[in-house]
């Protein structure tokens, strides 16, 4: 059965509307400063991660509640990548278990991401979505595509990685559910639209973006990452929830570092709901689902079926841009080591016409907070 033969004989049934909560949790992170690992700290986390599941099922009767990145282990800068693989779980340890008894006694989807550790990937770590299904289970897997810190990318080591994991389509997988058709994508993977692009293309009609933004002008209400967010909606008639970090307990630095500003778009690129703070709380969005496949099923401003591949692809696969199968064979990446390849690659863009080069020199960036990407 081909691509498309699969999607014609799948059936769905009526779906009436549901609620889909995001959760914008304080977090307590398992580094403070450079004091050793706090293995309680990720205790109270994920004991307040399955507090909030209750809560929303409680009082929201939600089917799906998503969490941001970092809800367990938070974030501290200048940390190494020995440090965050001794921190890093695995998806079959006893924390997801703890979160699938919850998501199985609220009787609900739940969505978040850890850091992860795989025994194929000796000295490597990596930054894991993953949704669980209402009986506890791991129903879904996504690793972060993009970001320029320690963590390995799938394109990193892509020939290994879709060698093991079942070719390209596996780095985009979507999870077939009665509420609708899942894919997550993590933080940064949001200023990329061939993810949400391809999501899509794999059938998916909710986005969850875990994320986790501080304060920098382009993560505000008005910047970029906020016009990326409802954008990639409209474009894929996808509905885009989005969850965020709230404040930090008992961390290094001050504690209202996160812009907030969790939210929960239609298929129209229209926020439904949003935290109007960076402090703890929930919010809750009804998703109807018919309605997006109506939408879908539209012959007008169809974006997905007017959509023609064949004229972009071979642009894409002429495009000389970030390696595939850069790290392959290195395991200690950082900041540093990405940027020199970014350097390089603007600066073969630049030899074969792609950029023109500034009259003045580039800012290094040398200035900006932190990214956690």
């Amino acid at each position: 059965m081909s691509h498309w033969d699969h999607f014609h004989h799948t059936e769905f049934t009526m779906q009436e509307p549901w609620n889909l909560t995001v959760v914008q949790p304080a977090v307590k992170p398992v580094f403070k400063g450079d004091a050793p690992l706090r293995r309680d700290a990720l205790q109270d986390n994920l004991e307040r991660a399955c507090e909030h599941i209750r809560v929303a099922q409680r009082y929201s009767r939600s089917k799906l509640v998503v969490f941001p990145e970092f809800f367990l282990h938070g974030f501290q800068p200048g940390r190494s990548n020995e440090d965050w693989i001794e921190a890093s779980l695995r998806l079959d340890g006893p924390e997801l278990a703890t979160l699938g008894r919850a998501a199985a006694s609220a009787g609900c989807y739940v969505a978040g991401m850890i850091y992860e550790v795989l025994d194929e990937f000796p000295g490597r770590f990596w930054n894991t979505a993953f949704i669980l299904d209402p009986t506890g289970k791991l129903a879904l897997v996504y690793r972060k595509l993009y970001a320029m810190t320690g963590k390995t990318r799938p394109g990193d080591v892509y020939s290994d990685y879709t060698r093991r994991y079942g070719g390209a389509g596996s780095l985009f997988p979507v999870l077939r559910t009665p509420l609708g058709n899942l894919g997550c994508l993590v933080c940064y993977d949001i200023n990329f639209p061939e993810v949400t692009r391809c999501l899509a293309l794999q059938g998916a009609e909710i986005f969850l973006h875990i994320s986790s933004e501080g304060r920098s002008s382009y993560h505000l209400p008005d910047g970029g990452w906020e016009l990326a967010r409802r954008v990639r909606a409209y474009e894929n008639h996808a509905f885009l929830a989005m969850s965020n970090c709230g404040p930090v307990l008992d961390g290094e630095g001050p504690s209202d570092v996160s812009h907030g500003h969790s939210q929960i778009i239609d298929f129209h690129g229209k926020v439904l709901n949003m935290a109007e703070s960076a402090g703890e709380t929930q919010i809750t969005a009804e998703i109807d689902i018919e309605a997006l496949r109506r939408r879908r099923a539209r012959a007008s401003l169809n974006f997905l079926a007017e959509l023609s591949p064949g004229i972009h692809a071979p642009i894409y696969a002429a495009a000389q841009n970030w390696p595939l199968d850069g790290w392959a064979d290195r395991v200690g990446t950082g900041v540093a080591d990405n940027r020199r390849v970014e350097a390089e690659v603007i600066a073969d863009l630049t030899r074969r016409g792609v950029l023109t080069a500034p009259q003045r020199a580039p800012d290094t960036g040398a200035g900006r907070l932190p990214q956690q990407e």
